[in-house]
């Protein structure tokens, strides 16, 4: 008896793990968005061939589930261009050296959805419920590492539904890695606290394999674990340093890194070089200040958009008259998401396709939410007054970011360029397309205006651009930049209002 009454409040977290996945099973569908294409061929030739290279009846497997108009044609594309034996049949796809076809990204993902994906389809189900059996399996893991950590089912269960209204549920059906991958780096770090660092490193590295970024959880994790002693337990920093700097945490930092390092291997033997999509659709040209605080903070698809709470007890604890204790555990995490943050920012495809916030400030944002679940839980009571509020917030920011598309502006960027267009002056990728509402249209003669070009609060031209020039100011005419903002990368400038005008012909 005393066995099963100490087994009960596991059982409870199991049993709210249980009934929540199978809520998500019975109730949503796989959401095709983002790459899903890449992860779909992937899993497909996984699953049918066990190898990740795609052949043509992995395209006719692929064209029979999905159905689409949309993906009719990105089958017939790349079907007719691997016929062709084309170096590039379709975006997203490569011809290696060895002359098969491949994604450009990695088949981590897909690897862990081929097996679901064969026993689904044996079944007669939907195969690409695979993906949410995946992501929900991580969930699973993430309650547990709460549990663990906090040693109570509320605790944990309420950490785990902060999660998904913190931008989980927003790409919690998407069959693509992110949601995996924040999982595993939010479990990843609440694990290092416990002691755990091989399964750690193996959540870490398995998420880095899709994400490169993770594998500075190798360095940092370690880090944040000697600061939360240091803060949590008193421990001296020497003291601290010597619990958490053992063989084991050398040992799991390589494994980390060396699981990270495996898609650099495949890339090299397959392409020929470290990474296929840093050669394809990267530029680190764009990595600025400017890219990092949009990360962050842009009202359309910044972390701020789903983290908003998290960001708030941040500032709290910094606030707090324990701050100075707890601050190089703050900073240790803050950086540790601002060093993610970096690599991402040389995307080519800064606006893409993104639920709410972009795909990378969900994963990447996982060392703020951690930050938040750390603060509550080192304190005694958790009012439920305040719970409640903070899930409610919560649960309206995930309303806000289903209320609008990626080549939209988000209702709250709109009110600033409504009334504040002076202060709000967004990465010139997201501003144009979201104000053409077209994806991928920047090109040197596009002029961006909101809400329009007749009655514009805010424009978006290219400074070297006579196109640009004569659209605004008629042919013979350009815009004084004196009037105009600061430059950004690749010539962009912002007006607030209409242009003013001179002549070509002015010295």
């Amino acid at each position: 008896m005393h066995r099963f009454l100490s087994a009960r409040p596991a059982g409870r977290v199991a049993l709210f793990i249980a009934l929540l996945s199978l809520a998500a099973l019975l109730l949503t569908r796989p959401s095709k968005s983002g790459d899903f294409q890449e992860y779909a061929l992937m899993t497909i030739a996984l699953a049918g061939h066990g190898t990740p290279d795609i052949r043509l009846p992995d395209v006719e497997r692929a064209h029979r589930l999905s159905p689409e108009i949309g993906f009719v044609s990105i089958h017939d594309q790349l079907r007719a261009g691997m016929q062709q034996g084309l170096a590039h049949p379709f975006p997203g796809f490569v011809r290696g050296k060895d002359g098969g076809y491949y994604a450009i990204h990695f088949f981590a993902y897909p690897a862990l959805a081929a097996l679901p994906f064969k026993l689904i389809d044996s079944l007669g189900g939907k195969p690409f419920k695979a993906y949410q059996v995946v992501n929900l399996t991580a969930l699973a893991i993430l309650s547990i590492a709460l549990y663990r950590f906090t040693g109570s089912p509320r605790r944990a269960m309420f950490g785990t539904l902060f999660f998904l209204l913190s931008g989980g549920v927003l790409y919690s059906n998407w069959c693509s890695p992110e949601f995996f991958s924040a999982c595993a780096l939010l479990s990843g770090l609440v694990f290092v606290l416990l002691g755990r660092p091989y399964l750690a490193a193996l959540l870490a590295g398995i998420a880095a394999m899709q994400n490169p970024p993770l594998v500075f959880f190798a360095v940092f994790a370690p880090a944040i674990r000697v600061c939360y002693l240091h803060a949590h337990e008193g421990a001296s920093w020497g003291a601290a340093l010597r619990q958490v700097l053992t063989g084991h945490t050398v040992l799991a930092s390589v494994l980390q890194v060396l699981l990270a390092a495996l898609p650099v291997l495949f890339n090299v033997a397959v392409f020929g070089v470290p990474s296929i999509i840093a050669t394809l659709a990267t530029d680190p040209a764009l990595i600025s200040p400017a890219r990092l605080f949009s990360f962050f903070f842009d009202l359309n698809q910044g972390a701020v958009v789903g983290l908003p709470v998290a960001m708030a007890l941040v500032l709290v604890q910094l606030a707090g008259k324990d701050r100075l204790r707890w601050l190089p555990h703050t900073l240790a995490a803050l950086l540790f998401g601002v060093v993610m943050a970096l690599p991402s920012l040389s995307t080519v495809n800064w606006n893409s396709g993104s639920a709410g916030m972009m795909r990378y400030a969900f994963w990447g944002g996982m060392p703020i939410l951690y930050l938040a679940l750390a603060r509550l839980q080192h304190a005694r009571r958790w009012p439920l007054v305040l719970l409640g509020a903070m899930l409610l917030v919560q649960a309206g920011t995930v309303a806000f970011a289903r209320s609008y598309r990626h080549v939209e502006f988000s209702p709250l960027a709109r009110l600033m360029l409504d009334h504040f267009p002076g202060l709000y002056a967004p990465e010139p990728e997201i501003f144009l397309e979201r104000s053409v509402h077209v994806d991928g249209a920047a090109r040197d003669h596009v002029v961006a205006a909101y809400p329009s070009l007749s009655a514009a609060r805010k424009i978006l031209f290219k400074a070297d651009s006579t196109e640009a020039h004569a659209i605004l100011c008629g042919a013979g005419g350009r815009v004084a930049l004196d009037r105009a903002g600061a430059p950004w990368p690749g010539g962009w400038r912002y007006l607030d209002g209409p242009p003013v005008c001179v002549s070509s012909t002015r010295p």
